[in-house]
């Protein structure tokens, strides 16, 4: 008697039952009846004003899904020009479902920088992003000299920035544009003539990255007035070199810490002894590289190092009303001999009346 086909799919099935092979029977899901979302994108909108950081507008450009929240880790008092904020981002949709999680390739962000993204239940994503805070820098309230014969710029500092550029004029004309990382800078190795000289200074980002998301302020002229500073307070010292706040190492430039100025190399590390910086000679402290001044005893010569501004002094001085001293080219002091027609005595001295 011929088999029907009922029967047929029976004998294969108890066949495969004693060969011992397993037959999963298809299960309906919730995908088979929504539409799961391949991929997603958020878009980060920064607003900023003066000297002001705020809270970006958030926005998602994918259809049937909308931004229910966002939770920053801090709050916006809290946040910094130029520094990464985290926020989870919550994106919701009633027709559609979301992939348990999307890598970044899948989930594009604009004006941020992806972490992860993960769905909390199948109609909510929760996506991670550091986003760095975009401000437009102010400007600076003075600009003066900080030493006698206004060769070191000093200026007040501008909230947020973390470099300046200064333009150095010498009768009107520009002569150096520089940036540094301070609110103080010795120009003096560019002032090479007899000439009126002033600066112009403004605030910007040190560093390239800085400079994506701290708008330059607006040039401030330097007035002749005499600015004391108290030097860099926020770094601290690491060995020879010296960290400050923002990370970074001064290079091949003077900084003053707390009342001391220090000159470091292209290394960051801090100098000792002579050093030659533009045009004058300058004596640091053997033992911790402090800039000296007045009179110095070294390598059994006296030096008169002037109290203004640190640099070495040559040819006559007066130290003192009436009292004058002669500095030979190398700074060492003459004593006890004959000088341009005028006895200096044993301790270099020449008396005027």
């Amino acid at each position: 008697m011929m088999r029907t086909e009922k029967t047929k799919k029976m004998g294969l099935f108890l066949a495969a039952l004693i060969m011992g092979f397993t037959f999963v029977l298809p299960v309906k899901t919730l995908a088979d009846e929504s539409i799961v979302i391949r991929s997603v994108n958020l878009k980060f909108d920064s607003k900023y004003g003066d000297q002001e950081i705020l809270i970006p507008e958030v926005s998602t450009s994918v259809s049937g899904v909308t931004v229910q929240d966002t939770l920053w880790k801090h709050d916006v008092s809290k946040w910094k020009a130029a520094k990464p904020e985290r926020v989870s981002v919550y994106l919701t949709s009633d027709t559609m479902i979301f992939a348990d999680a999307y890598n970044r390739s899948k989930c594009k962000i604009t004006g941020g920088n992806f972490v992860s993204a993960k769905a909390t239940d199948n109609h909510t994503l929760e996506i991670k992003v550091d986003y760095t805070p975009v401000v437009r820098l102010g400007t600076t309230a003075r600009a003066g000299w900080s030493d006698s014969r206004k060769t070191k710029a000093v200026w007040d500092k501008v909230e947020f920035a973390t470099g300046y550029q200064v333009a150095l004029y010498a009768d009107d004309k520009l002569i150096k544009r520089i940036r540094v990382g301070t609110n103080v800078v010795d120009l003096s190795e560019y002032m090479k003539k007899d000439a009126i000289y002033y600066y112009e200074v403004r605030a910007v980002g040190n560093t390239s990255s800085d400079r994506k998301y701290l708008k330059e302020g607006e040039y401030v002229t330097s007035e002749d007035i005499f600015m004391e500073y108290e030097g860099d307070t926020a770094g601290k010292w690491k060995g020879n070199t010296y960290l400050q706040e923002d990370g970074g190492l001064p290079r091949n430039s003077w900084k003053q810490i707390l009342n001391d100025w220090y000159y470091f190399d292209g290394s960051g590390i801090c100098q000792t002894g002579w050093l030659l910086s533009g045009q004058r000679w300058y004596y640091l402290n053997p033992a911790d590289g402090r800039l000296l001044t007045g009179w110095r005893f070294i390598n059994e010569k006296w030096y008169y190092l002037n109290p203004a501004g640190g640099e070495m002094l040559t040819g006559w001085v007066q130290v003192q009303p009436n009292v004058w001293y002669y500095f030979y080219k190398d700074g060492s002091m003459a004593s006890n001999t004959n000088i341009d027609g005028f006895w200096v005595d044993e301790t270099g001295r020449w008396f005027t009346k």
